[in-house]
């Protein structure tokens, strides 16, 4: 896949990717380039490297990633409430429990679907803050949260092949050293 590198220059080609990939996701999530969107509402794209970052990593850096990344999203937001934090670090620890149990392979296919199916997560955990907070009728709550999980899980499943393809595939050739 990859030219073999020299071992000294892989970690900090690594780390150049690892924060080049969060802070370019940071960027896209800003972004509203016409066909990326419906409703007014995009791709999640921090949650997809939360999610391509949990497949290869181990729950406790997982969770280190899921945090860095929801605390660059709520440095975007305008208000502070709610946070996206409990909802990038349960999604973190599903994924990298569910990798380490060999439920799923890393095809594009399959990050996906995960992909699909943690956003609906996420949004979930948001409007239970929502609710917990009381920041609004909750009949309303449920057909925003219906409108709003369903077009971002549809936009970043549809977007994945894009992001969580090439860092899944990167984050492997990372790791094949430490496996021999």
């Amino acid at each position: 896949m990859f030219r073999k590198l020299p071992k000294w220059t892989l970690p900090w080609l690594n780390y150049l990717v690892i924060a080049g990939s969060i802070l370019l996701c940071a960027c896209l999530l800003m972004l509203r380039i016409p066909g990326m969107s419906i409703l007014g509402l995009g791709p999640q794209w921090l949650l997809m490297w939360v999610i391509a970052w949990s497949v290869k990593q181990e729950t406790l850096y997982a969770i280190l990633g899921a945090i860095a990344a929801a605390w660059l999203h709520d440095s975007l937001m305008i208000t502070t409430l709610p946070s996206h934090l409990p909802g990038f670090v349960l999604v973190a620890y599903c994924v990298s429990r569910w990798r380490r149990q060999r439920y799923f392979e890393e095809d594009f296919i399959i990050l996906a679907l995960l992909v699909f199916v943690m956003t609906l997560v996420a949004e979930m955990v948001m409007a239970c803050q929502y609710l917990l907070w009381g920041l609004g009728a909750p009949a309303l709550l449920w057909r925003e949260f219906q409108q709003i999980a369903l077009t971002t899980a549809i936009l970043s499943s549809l977007w994945t092949p894009l992001l969580c393809t090439p860092l899944v595939r990167w984050w492997s050739y990372v790791r094949m050293p430490e496996k021999q």
